[in-house]
C-alpha cells in the first residue's frame, strides 16, 4: 500500500471520528433538554410544583376566643331605705329616700319608674300608709345601672294614712314619740327595715 492511500484513509477515518462525536453532543444536549424541568433549574421549588397547583398556606394560629360579654347579676342589686332624720318634731314631715345600687360586676337594665317603687311605713302589725294606694298614672322608666352606679327617688310623707284602694282615712298617724318603720320596695327588691319617731 502506497504512502498516499495510507493517508488518504487515516484522513477519512479522522474526519467520520469528529463527525461522530459532533453527533454525540448535539443528540446529548437534545435528550437534557427534554429531560431537563422547563422553565426552572432543577432543585427549583417553583419548577418542581406542576401547572396550576396551588401553594398550601399554613393555617392562621388559632387566637385565644373573646370571653363572653358580662351579664347581669340580679344579686348584686341592692335597695336600700333613709330617712333625713331620726326623729320628727310635730311640725315636720318625715322625707323618706329610695336608692337603687348596682353592686355587681356588669351593667343592669332596672325598671327604676313609679310602677315599681313602693314606700311602705308601718307601726307594729299595722300598715300605716302605702305609697302604692293613692299611686296616680304610674309609670315605668328603664335605665342602665352600671356596676356601682346608683339611682333615687325621694318621697315626703305627709304624716296620713292610706288604704288600698285610695279611699279616704280620716284617722291620723300618733305621735309623741311613736316609733315607725319604713321599708323602700323597687320591683323585687326591698330595703332593711328603717326607724324613726314622731313627737
Amino acid at each position: 500500500m502506497s504512502t498516499k492511500v495510507y493517508r488518504r484513509r487515516r484522513t477519512v477515518a479522522g474526519i467520520l471520528a469528529l463527525l461522530l462525536v459532533g453527533v454525540l453532543v448535539v443528540t446529548g444536549f437534545a435528550m437534557f433538554s427534554l429531560l431537563s424541568p422547563s422553565g426552572g433549574s432543577a432543585g427549583d421549588p417553583a419548577a418542581e410544583q406542576g401547572a396550576g397547583s396551588t401553594p398550601e398556606v399554613a393555617a392562621p394560629a388559632v387566637k385565644p376566643g373573646t370571653p363572653a360579654s358580662a351579664v347581669c347579676n340580679e344579686a348584686g342589686i341592692k335597695v336600700s331605705g333613709t330617712v333625713d332624720k331620726t326623729s320628727y318634731a310635730a311640725d315636720e314631715d318625715p322625707k323618706l329616700t329610695l336608692r337603687v345600687t348596682n353592686t355587681g360586676e356588669a351593667p343592669c337594665d332596672i325598671n327604676v319608674g313609679t310602677s315599681q317603687m313602693e314606700f311602705k311605713i308601718t307601726s307594729g302589725a299595722d300598715i300605716i300608709f302605702n305609697s302604692k294606694d293613692c299611686a296616680a298614672d304610674p309609670t315605668n322608666l328603664v335605665k342602665n345601672l352600671k356596676p356601682g352606679a346608683s339611682e333615687t327617688a325621694n318621697f315626703t310623707w305627709k304624716r296620713n294614712r292610706s288604704a288600698e284602694g285610695c279611699p279616704s282615712v280620716g284617722a291620723m298617724p300618733g305621735g309623741g314619740g311613736a316609733t315607725y318603720v319604713f321599708v323602700a320596695t323597687l320591683g323585687k327588691w326591698s330595703s332593711e327595715k328603717v326607724i324613726f319617731q314622731l313627737q
